[in-house]
């Protein structure tokens, strides 16, 4: 009787992974398969799905137990599948390793994949959270089982995700100008936080101000007005005061003569103080897209896609956590190249660094896998620069305090009755800074004293191009600045809501349903984007008089699904609760829906009226007096008079669009389109005819259709490529400079893209 042929297959997510993983393993005894993410989903496509289960937002479930909808295929769920079946099929024997990604999300998929390939063979759940040997053969040694909390956790947030999207869109379409209408647990609260900030900017009321400031080699100097007891002291709209600013002009005028007459500052005090500055902690998922933004202007999604590559690579721990925790051999490894580099006295006094908030240690911080490797020369520069900051961070944890010495000045003019201030700084230890000056990813350390005596006379120094010496400064307050995608992200984390695998999601969410718009990095929110937050959120009212968009609510409900996941809470409580008072809250914004003031969509159908047809005929009457019920009735007896609406700016905007890549002039599209039109006037109705018509055909040249646009952006960023690298795969530079139609850019790069999944 022959050897046993015996087949060991790893299952990971990401295709990208599995060369290293089966060098690793060895090629002989295992074989590494991917399922590109999830194999199996809610049904959500009427034409594959039966129309029934598509239309729910909600599955019963026994007592005790969490529903159990049908599942069906993913896009690529089948395929994958079918893959793994054909090459245990080759074998005598098989085990599976379900190795994927170690969170939630991945404890989901590898319950799907154990449902699916029991009858195969033995399945065993695979977690490690860093692509190097060492970590994968200790993880295939001590394989565990799958975790039923997690799972849970895991369920329930998909099943509450169903119920509020698919029952809270509905009522989100009356209050939209856009197509793609939606609200969800996590999306709402996050654009609120938009919304709110952009109303704080509304509300601000700008406040004149006027400062004096000179130059002197030392330092520079500035105009002390008033002291907060006077009476003129200068605050500004929120009641904040600030020495250095005056609304008096004709005291900055003198103040400026005086300084430019004297043209020296003579020095009258001097204090000398230290300040110590203890490390931040390592990287999770929020502060790595804090940093990231702040020092490289990168948004998270670009900082998410380069951090899995350097996981997908084995040169980072999985990038998706909460967690600031280090592997003990990680912290003694880089205590050696610490104490190597700047010797032992740099290391800091623990072995842990400070943690912010709490830390969970289902894995790792964001960290290097080898602490000792400085550069990664064959990658490509962003993704050189990104390892570079993250190296820093995770040094700097484990090193000393920097102190601070700063000298704070008094001053005088020769003719001026008020006082100047300076200040100057340096670095008496530069501790943990010495890692980030190393990686070139910090500021200069200055670390030579500065030593000003009092009595000390500092001439001004001449004029500079990028301005003059003394200077008068006329300015008004700025409202608060606009959330950017990176700093959005962190006040997600401190509202809590949100986790590390759908902060970068949410963003992108936000921005391809058009309820915000992002110029230069900025984020503002559009008229469908303020109405979501500010009319409909609120009709989904709680018994406790919040709604079930409160960034307060949606936190307690991150909470609960945390128990769950930590095996603290019922699952089925859990999931009953949440389920019973979004249902209770949907029917209050279903009444008031219905019988407040008009929704933003039925007020404009009937301006839409109002523009065509005579008043007389029309008799609405004042819009802003009408109730939701009294309109709906109008409109109802509007479209039955059978008056054309012309099409709208929209409209007509796509349908230009549209036929620039076609090459088709209006007239000949409407003769190919088989369609009558009086007078060659479309009506609004002709127009979504002559759209969907016109997305049929080949768009040469022209703009890439927005569903050949959203499969590319989904391609590339499962592959973990941004825009600029997927747009190189077929010589085009951007997403914009891509052309459409079957034959244009967009198909040859969606073709290149589905061919490396």
């Amino acid at each position: 009787m022959g050897r046993l042929d015996q087949m060991n297959i790893l299952i990971v997510e990401s295709k990208a992974k599995c060369k290293t993983l089966e060098k690793y393993l060895g090629r002989g005894e295992w074989r590494v398969l991917a399922t590109g993410g999830h194999v199996e989903r809610l049904p959500v496509d009427r034409e594959l799905h039966p129309r029934r289960e598509v239309k729910k937002a909600y599955w019963s479930n026994e007592k005790g137990e969490l529903p159990r909808p049908p599942w069906y295929w993913t896009e690529r769920g089948e395929a994958a599948i079918t893959a793994i079946e054909e090459e245990a099929g080759r074998h005598d024997a098989v085990q599976f390793y379900l190795a994927a990604d170690p969170d939630r999300e991945g404890e989901r998929i590898a319950w799907h994949l154990e449902k699916l390939l029991r009858d195969l063979g033995p399945c065993y759940r695979v977690r490690f959270n860093a692509i190097t040997k060492e970590k994968v053969l200790s993880a295939v040694e001590s394989v565990g089982e799958l975790d039923r909390d997690l799972i849970d956790a895991a369920l329930i947030r998909i099943f509450m995700d169903r119920a509020i999207g698919w029952r809270a869109k509905n009522i989100a379409k009356r209050f939209t100008t856009t197509s793609s209408n939606s609200m969800g647990r996590v999306q709402t609260p996050a654009l609120g936080i938009i919304v709110d900030r952009e109303l704080e900017r509304e509300a601000h009321k700008p406040v004149r101000y006027f400062e004096v400031h000179a130059r002197t080699q030392v330092t520079d100097w500035s105009v002390q007005f008033h002291e907060r007891s006077d009476p003129k002291a200068w605050v500004d709209d929120k009641g904040r005061f600030q020495s250095r600013r005056t609304a008096d002009e004709g005291l900055a005028g003198s103040a400026f003569s005086a300084i430019s007459s004297a043209g020296k500052v003579e020095v009258t005090d001097a204090h000398r103080k230290s300040h110590a500055s203890r490390p931040k902690p390592p990287f999770d998922t929020e502060s790595l897209f804090s940093a990231a933004g702040s020092r490289m202007g990168w948004s998270p999604k670009k900082t998410s896609a380069l951090a899995g590559k350097l996981y997908e690579a084995g040169h980072l721990t999985y990038p998706r956590t909460d967690s600031t925790r280090l592997d003990k051999e990680l912290v003694d490894a880089a205590h050696v190249v610490i104490a190597s580099s700047w010797g032992s006295d740099q290391l800091g006094s623990s072995t842990q660094p400070q943690a912010s908030g709490t830390v969970q240690d289902a894995h790792e911080a964001i960290r290097p896998t080898r602490i000792e490797v400085d550069d990664l020369p064959d990658q490509e520069p962003d993704v050189r620069r990104l390892y570079a900051l993250v190296r820093a961070r995770t040094l700097a944890s484990l090193m000393r305090d920097s102190s601070r010495i700063s000298l704070s000045l008094e001053g005088r003019c020769e003719g001026l009755g008020l006082t100047l201030k300076g200040a100057v700084s340096w670095y008496k230890e530069p501790g943990w800074r010495h890692a980030f000056a190393a990686e070139n990813v910090g500021d200069e350390l200055e670390t030579e004293p500065v030593d000003v005596e009092v009595r000390t006379t500092l001439e001004l120094q001449g004029g500079a191009p990028d301005g003059p010496n003394p200077e008068l400064r006329e300015d008004e307050t700025k409202p608060p600045a606009r959330y950017k995608s990176h700093t959005l992200v962190k006040a997600m984390k401190a509202a809590g809501i949100g986790r590390p695998s759908t902060y970068a999601k949410v963003v992108e969410t936000l921005e391809e349903r058009r309820y915000v718009t992002n110029s230069e990095g900025a984020l503002a929110p559009t008229e469908s984007g303020r109405n979501i937050w500010l009319l409909a959120a609120p009709l989904f009212a709680l018994s406790d008089g919040r709604d079930v968009f409160d960034t307060e609510y949606t936190a307690e409900m991150e909470d609960a699904l945390t128990e769950v996941a930590e095996g603290k809470i019922s699952a089925c409580y859990v999931w009953e609760t949440m389920r019973d008072e979004f249902m209770s809250s949907h029917e209050s914004a279903r009444v008031a829906s219905q019988s407040g003031a008009l929704t933003p969509r039925t007020r404009r159908s009937l301006e839409e009226y109002l523009r065509v047809m005579p008043e007389e005929a029309v008799q609405i009457g004042d819009l802003d007096k009408l109730y939701q019920p009294v309109g709906v009735k109008l409109l109802k007896k509007l479209r039955e008079t059978g008056t054309a609406l012309p099409p709208t700016a929209k409209q007509n905007e796509f349908i230009e669009s549209l036929l620039t890549g076609t090459g088709l002039t209006l007239p000949e599209a409407i003769e190919a389109a088989g369609m009558t039109v009086e007078e060659g006037q479309l009506t609004k109705d002709q127009a979504s005819e002559l759209i969907e018509y016109l997305k049929t055909l080949p768009q040469e040249g022209g703009a890439p259709s927005p569903r050949q646009l959203g499969l590319i952006k989904r391609l590339a960023g499962k592959l973990g490529l941004d825009e600029g690298e997927a747009c190189a795969l077929s010589g085009a530079e951007s997403y914009s400079t891509l052309t459409g139609g079957r034959g244009g850019t967009a198909s040859e790069l969606i073709e290149i893209l589905m061919a490396r999944q």
